[in-house]
This record gives structure tokens, sequence and C-alpha cells, in this order.
């Protein structure tokens, strides 16, 4: 999947900023990702069954089933639901993590937590609320 911006006066733009691909983890093993680039503002809600990183700014809320990482140059505004989040930049909103949220050394992140595994690497700043009962996974 590949959105593409386009300028005010409509003309389209070769560069895409929103890439769905697959990843090779290992051999004959692929791992579908979208990547949200540092160029790229989004204000809608997310949602999505692959690994989402975010290195542009997103304002909205975000559902992801797996992993969803915000990369050194992304901000979020917004309440996320995801299996793993892992914030390296900033992020703003509540979390809701099924299996576990890591704040990096450089994530900066405000809002409540709901998760039953928190990884705080030192130097990373968090300001919020932790809850860390069992998140119930949707059927």
């Amino acid at each position: 999947m590949v959105f593409r911006s386009t300028k005010k006066d409509d003309k389209k733009r070769d560069d895409a900023y929103v890439i769905s691909t697959a990843v090779e983890v290992e051999e004959d093993v692929h791992v579908p990702m979208s990547y949200i680039g540092e160029s790229m503002k989004i204000k809608a809600d997310i949602t999505s069954d692959e690994n989402v990183t975010i290195e542009g700014k997103v304002t909205g809320n975000i559902d992801i089933s797996k992993t969803l990482t915000i990369g050194k140059k992304g901000s979020v505004k917004a309440d996320i639901k995801a299996a793993i989040v892992r914030i390296i930049g900033e992020a703003k909103g509540n979390i809701v993590a099924s299996e576990k949220v890591e704040i990096l050394a450089q994530g900066r992140y405000t809002g409540n937590i709901q998760s039953q595994k928190l990884v705080v690497e030192e130097g990373a700043i968090l300001n919020g609320n932790i809850n860390q009962k069992k998140v119930k996974e949707k059927k």
C-alpha cells in the first residue's frame, strides 16, 4: 500500500510517504509492515494488522494488532492500542498494550499506560500513570 502526497495545486508528487511492504527477517519469512515517513503529517484514525513504524507526525487514534514503533523523528498525539509499543521519538496519549511498552533512551512519553510489561531505558522521559493489569485481547 502506498499513499502519495499532493501539493496544494493538486499536482501529483513522485515521492511516496506511507509504504506497506514485507521485511525479510529470516529465510523464506516475511513480516508485513507500514512506514510513515518523516515528512508526512496525518490527522486520522489508523488501523492495521501489520507492524507500523512512524517517523512523521500522527494525530488521532491508532489500533495496531502487532508492533507500533514511533521512530526517533516520530511524533504521535493519539490513544494507542497495540500488542507492542516501542517509543524512540515522542508520544502523548493513552496506551493499551497487550504485550509490552518500551520507551527507549531517547523516547519521551506523556499519558497513561496499561500493559503487563514496561521497559524504560535510562534517559527516557515518562510522565503519567502505569497500570500493569493484564489486557484482555479481542476475540
